[in-house]
């Protein structure tokens, strides 16, 4: 009885971060391509990719590898105003979470101010497995309001 249990509960969890129906998981099944190539929820990458938030918009100029994928990610990021222009000085954090499996990284991303024109580099940015991520930007620029983007990638492999 007791083996019996432990399997339940070990097919559980082995489902809950590997299933192919909710479209996390990166195998091929019998409809063709992979389950990123399905889902609907995720953003395409292209360099310059922008999410506009609360007075603010915040661009993925670069990302090394590109398109994101599995491990350490590195994005090079501008953050305007609402009128378009640059923000220097502003503060922001980097949160990426599997909205589906319901758990991050523990690896904090690190950013770094460029110097000017609104740009920033977020290394560390630590994708752990395949399926969907979520990655939520956290922009508090000097002297004003708080506001959030949330860029969605779907990693194979």
């Amino acid at each position: 009885m007791r083996i019996s249990l432990f399997a339940a509960i070990a097919l559980s969890f082995l489902a809950a971060c590997g299933d192919d129906s909710g479209g996390t998981s990166s195998s091929t099944s019998s409809g063709g391509g992979t389950a990123c190539d399905r889902d609907t929820r995720k953003d395409v990458y292209a360099a310059g990719m922008a999410k506009t938030g609360a007075g603010v918009t915040v661009k993925i100029l670069d990302a090394q590898p590109s398109p994101p994928s599995k491990g350490k990610n590195t994005l090079t990021l501008q953050v305007l105003d609402a009128g378009g222009k640059p923000v220097d000085g502003a503060t922001l954090s980097i949160v990426p979470t599997m909205p589906d499996h319901g758990h991050g990284t523990s690896v904090v991303p690190v950013v770094t101010p460029l110097g000017a024109d609104g740009k920033y580099t977020a290394s560390d940015v630590y994708l752990a497995m395949a399926g969907l991520w979520e990655v939520k930007i956290t922009v508090q620029v000097p002297g004003g309001a708080t506001s959030d983007v949330t860029f969605a990638f779907c990693l194979d492999g």
